[in-house]
């Protein structure tokens, strides 16, 4: 007898999809890719919360994550989104301009001639049923052979070939608070007085629902993606109990908030647990104006926000930790401005020169001030990327200790001088891209260049498989 166990199926990696905007470092790992590239496996994982109260952006969070993810499964294959709007105040307009951003998604893909995303709302199906329909899509997708692919730079951890998985696809809850099955809604409309049966139920239906995610989004490689309402826990205790902390169902959660309508299922089933909390406009203390206006005729003061998100719980990284996050009302998550503003905010860090008038380490000869920064950015492809490298280095230092250890950290000024001294033109380093795709190598994207690829570089340790190594100094 072998002993060996005789199990066939084996747990595969947990692949994250990168969606930039300060969330993938701090949720990652580095892995090395086939061509010896370093790879951040971090971002969007299979089933992640966001929670949070009124306007507090958790909506345009939401739909950020998804957007971002399916943008960069876009570049290279297929893919698809679905969303179940609980509120009944979705807006198509308002979603296909979010979407209309991103440059691999199809134009307009709620109601365009590629529509690949479809909208729902509890006015026209019951939760249940929607949630019934997406369990039998889930399965008829994993059955399908036609729909799998191989990710070209992820390694297969048993084979050393390339990763085999189902194209992913996306799903959106928003929010589960509202989640309701046709039972307790018929309840609520006979005016059945049994509220203790009405939440039972409704409680039974959504802890069932956030048990099969984990199953159903592994066996079919859907990503989903959930919100719900936080707020305080009204005390009824009397006598002795009044006086009784209440117990903390998460670390990094105040004591008395609560989820509404959710079990504990939602966090402790979830990839990631995110807090969106304590929105405030984004605007200057001198002035009264917008930060980081348009142009010089954006007078609107309270268009862009700073969302803090908290980490609640994660299965990927550390928790705890809070993330600044720019958002327009107008344009939702702006990825590369909520860089910038991490660099500024915290030691101007890869920022020479003063307040008025500075630059990006990285590209020392495009001066930017407050009021021009957010044009230059939009406008240039290279400040972007700049600033995408720059927050990620910084994020590293924070999150990803190890690093000081193998003396890969280094400033932004030690960076940008040492691989130009390299002989490497840092014009063709800028015109690349950090995250991955399921066909890596495909020559119609900007090839693959990640922070830590460029750390390695410094050290003599990588040189990019596409760059013209006849160009490089050697030592």
């Amino acid at each position: 007898m072998s002993l060996r166990f005789n199990v066939k199926k084996r747990v595969t990696p947990k692949i994250l999809i990168n969606i930039g905007a300060l969330f993938d470092v701090p949720t990652g790992t580095y892995i090395t890719g086939a061509k010896g590239e370093s790879i951040l496996n971090g971002g969007l994982g299979q089933n992640t919360g966001i929670v949070g109260g009124g306007n507090n952006f958790k909506s345009t969070t939401l739909h950020y994550s998804m957007l971002s993810a399916a943008n960069r499964i876009f570049a290279t294959a297929e893919t698809a989104m679905s969303t179940y709007d609980t509120e009944v105040n979705i807006s198509i307009d308002r979603l296909e301009a979010l979407a209309n951003r991103f440059e691999y998604i199809p134009k307009n893909p709620i109601t365009g001639p590629e529509a690949c995303w479809t909208l729902t709302d509890k006015s026209l199906e019951y939760a249940d049923k929607w949630f019934d329909d997406i369990l039998a899509y889930a399965e008829e997708k994993e059955k399908d052979k036609s729909i799998r692919v191989k990710l070209t730079a992820f390694k297969d951890p048993y084979t050393g070939g390339p990763l085999e998985i189902i194209l992913p696809t996306f799903v959106e809850i928003d929010s589960l608070s509202e989640f309701e099955p046709e039972s307790t809604v018929d309840m609520v409309d006979k005016n059945i007085d049994d509220s203790n049966t009405l939440f039972m139920k409704q409680g039974l239906f959504k802890t069932k629902v956030l048990s099969a995610l984990p199953r159903v989004s592994n066996g079919s490689n859907t990503y989903f993606l959930l919100t719900a309402q936080i707020g305080e826990k009204i005390d009824m205790a009397t006598g002795p109990a009044k006086y009784q902390q209440p117990s903390k169902k998460l670390q990094h959660l105040k004591a008395g908030d609560t989820i509404k309508g959710v079990s504990g299922k939602f966090f402790y089933l979830l990839n990631n647990a995110w807090f969106a909390h304590t929105a405030s406009v984004l605007k200057n203390p001198t002035t009264k104006l917008a930060e980081y206006p348009k142009d010089s005729n954006d007078t609107l003061e309270t268009d862009l926000n700073i969302v803090r998100m908290t980490q609640l719980r994660s299965k990927s990284g550390p928790s705890g930790y809070t993330l600044e996050i720019v958002v327009s009302q107008t344009e939702g998550i702006i990825d590369y401005l909520t860089e910038f503003h991490h660099i500024k905010t915290n030691g101007r860090f890869g920022l020479e020169g003063n307040d008025r008038s500075y630059a990006l380490v990285l590209v020392p000869d495009v001066k930017l001030g407050r009021t021009t920064v957010r044009t230059k950015l939009s406008e240039s492809y290279k400040l972007r990327r700049a600033v995408n490298i720059l927050s990620e280095l910084l994020q590293m230092h924070k999150f990803h200790h190890n690093l000081k250890n193998e003396d890969l950290l280094c400033t932004p000024e030690e960076l940008y001088k040492d691989l130009k001294d390299m002989g490497y033109d840092w014009d063709i380093l800028l015109d690349t891209r950090g995250w991955w795709a399921v066909d890596q190598y495909n020559k119609k994207i900007k090839p693959f260049l990640s922070t830590m690829d460029l750390l390695k570089m410094r050290k003599g340790m990588y040189v990019p498989y596409w760059y013209d190594k006849s160009k490089l100094k050697t030592k």
